[in-house]
């Protein structure tokens, strides 16, 4: 077969996929309704608002392709036609980029012209970089598409692709999208990056031919493949007071889309690289001055701005993020402490960090199959450590492929102590393979007034026995790739869901981006740690940590204890004529093994057990030996 063969098959192909997808829309004379979705895109789809359908990009997920004309709709009282191939063409570009498409299929009003409507709301909660808005035109001799720019911030990737295609493109001669109620300019004054495209007649169904068809699908998929998460560059950093123990920027909504952060992201100045903590501008604490910044600033915390220098401008790099809707996990495929589930066609599998409400956990991504794409199962603790302000499940979470530097501990130490420690680890998990310790997550609040200087962590007595220690004991704390050692002590006042008095705020200044607890979240998942320990980890201010116990001191103590028993065992036998010193030695031993016994946690039965003779007497007639059955339920009396 020729490459010409193959390409007009592959053109042919999409094509059809486009008439399948449109489908959709066109029951019912595109009067819209509650239409019934194909099983193969019905998984994917979700509706944020009845009559809205969405799907969430993979690849592409900060560019958002809308259709707000798919189907017939009401403008100032009149119905209007849809714009024909509008709804198909959003589906598809999403299945084939990995874009985030935003469809009115039965909303009421018009996108276009409503200043309030369901998909210009959606667009406000996403936030994406982009957003790509298709409508439909007559058939025009000179122009295929034309765009429509408003008044605002445009993708210039996305038209200069549109204008170096073969397809003939004009600029703002049939709508130009500056009224303020459209799609376009709705985007534009939130500071996100817009563009009309209104598509010819002859390049949608029904008139359009398949050649022509594909040649707009091209087009349009090439477009959307030039929008990247480059680094921002030449962006003036700009002085904003957080107090953070870690470097915080605070950025342009556009540069986070779908979340307000924290986000780790590499900060450049010249030959400084410092790894921070990248806030939206439209974040819940963020001072007033940096509610404002243009697209073209960053606030930078005064941690961050000693570590760039005095550069009059910077570079952002921020991580591939992937926005997924939540779903409660599965009661016989039940993820583990720090697992996620996704489907195997949105992620690949390893680790990430997750971010929701300005809330963070470190996560193993693990596919499976019975995981929707655009979706991912949470365990039932794991939803409620990340739960902010109540809003814990039919959430949106993000999973951040955060480089290695986030979590790297930049200290450099000594061979002789590097060593020492490598052993330490090395004999810390020989004891933990014999004795267990295991694993408790807890969600980290702020510390009492008083201990953040102490390398100290305070939970609740609840915890004390789970973990297999006692108050004044050691533990490891850990977060992504980072431990810590740590004093363990009971919480004399466990936390609730009230937030800090204003008054504490001020005396401590860590809460400005401090999200609170949850109401009715159970103190024994929540510990205070200092900000001491929390510096050292490189952790955010709300994060999800683990904490186990740390065997060395544990043993140390208990083998404290049988110096003199034992010794009194060694001294009585060496006081006999004939000490029998096998016996000793075996008696020294098993004193030492039961004594040390105690230290170790047991496994709980996994499965339950099936009792075979209670099933077998319930198996059993209810008379015996011919004799009549019991009598049972009778009244007393009259």
């Amino acid at each position: 077969m020729s490459d010409e063969q193959e390409t007009a098959d592959a053109t042919a192909g999409l094509v059809a996929r486009w008439l399948a997808l449109e489908q959709i829309f066109s029951q019912n004379g595109y009067e819209g309704g509650h239409l019934a979705l194909p099983s193969p895109i019905a998984g994917s789809v979700s509706e944020p608002t009845p009559g809205l359908l969405e799907i969430t990009g993979s690849t592409h997920p900060h560019v958002v392709v809308t259709a707000a004309h798919a189907t017939n709709h009401e403008r100032a009282g009149s119905t209007k036609v849809a714009d024909r191939g509008t709804g198909g063409l959003a589906i598809l570009l999403a299945q084939l980029t990995g874009c985030t498409a935003l469809v009115a299929l039965s909303t009421a009003g018009d996108a276009n012209y409503d200043e309030v409507h369901p998909l210009k709301e959606r667009l406000a909660d996403l936030r994406p970089t982009v957003v790509i808005d298709l409508h439909g035109m007559r058939s025009r001799t000179e122009s295929d598409v034309d765009l429509g720019t408003g008044g605002g911030l445009v993708p210039a990737t996305v038209i200069d692709a549109l204008d170096g295609s073969d397809l003939r493109v004009t600029t703002n001669e049939v709508f130009d999208a500056m009224r303020p109620t459209t799609v376009t300019s709705f985007a534009q004054s939130q500071g996100i990056r817009a563009v009309q495209v209104e598509i010819g007649a002859h390049l949608r169904p029904p008139s359009g031919e398949a050649p022509a068809l594909g040649r707009l699908i091209d087009a349009v998929v090439a477009a959307i493949e030039q929008v990247d998460l480059a680094p921002a560059s030449g962006l003036e950093p700009v002085s904003v007071k957080i107090a953070s123990g870690l470097p915080t920027a605070v950025v342009h909504p556009s540069m986070l889309p779908g979340t307000d952060g924290p986000v780790p992201v590499t900060v450049v100045s010249g030959e400084r690289t410092t790894v921070a903590w990248a806030w939206s501008a439209a974040a819940a604490g963020i001072p007033e001055r940096a509610r404002h910044l243009s697209p073209g600033q960053v606030g930078v915390s005064r941690r961050l701005r000693v570590s760039l220098g005095e550069a009059p401008h910077v570079s952002v790099r921020v991580p591939q993020f992937r926005r997924l809707h939540t779903f409660a996990a599965l009661v016989d495929d039940m993820p583990g402490a720090n697992e996620v589930q996704v489907c195997p066609t949105d992620m690949n599998p390893g680790t990430y960090l997750l971010v929701q409400g300005g809330v963070t956990a470190w996560v193993s991504a693990v596919p499976r199959d019975h995981v929707r794409p655009g979706t991912v199962r949470l365990a039932y603790q794991l939803r409620l450590l990340i739960a902010s302000d109540g809003d814990a499940d039919n959430t949106r979470v993000v999973l951040v492929a955060a480089a290695p530097d986030v979590v790297r501990h930049g200290v450099s130490i000594g061979r002789l102590q590097r060593s020492s420690e490598a052993l330490d680890r090395t004999m810390e998990r020989l004891w933990r393979a014999l004795f267990r310790a295991p694993e408790f997550s807890a969600r980290v609040v702020q510390a009492h007034a008083g201990d953040d200087a102490a390398p100290i962590v305070t939970l609740h007595p609840a915890v004390f026995d789970r973990i297999g220690i006692e108050s004044g004991q050691q533990v490891l704390v850990r977060w992504g790739g980072r431990e810590v050692v740590a004093l363990a002590v009971a919480d004399h006042d466990p936390p609730t869901s009230v937030s800090p008095t204003e008054s504490m705020k001020k005396v401590q200044r860590v809460n400005r981006l401090w999200p609170d607890l949850p109401e009715g979240i159970s103190a024994h998942v929540t510990v205070r740690m200092s900000t001491r320990l929390r510096d050292q980890l490189g952790a955010p201010v709300a994060t999800v940590i683990s904490v186990r116990r740390r065997m060395r001191p544990v043993l140390v103590r208990n083998l404290n204890s049988l110096v003199v028993p034992l010794a009194s065992l060694v001294l009585a036998g060496a006081a006999l004529p004939d000490p029998h010193w096998p016996t000793l030695g075996l008696g020294t031993a098993l004193m030492s093994v039961f004594a040390l016994a105690r230290l170790r946690i047991p496994q709980p039965r996994s499965r339950a057990r099936v009792d075979e003779d209670w099933v077998e007497r319930m198996a059993e007639p209810v008379g015996h030996s011919g004799s009549e059955p019991e009598r049972g339920g009778e009244k007393v009396g009259g």
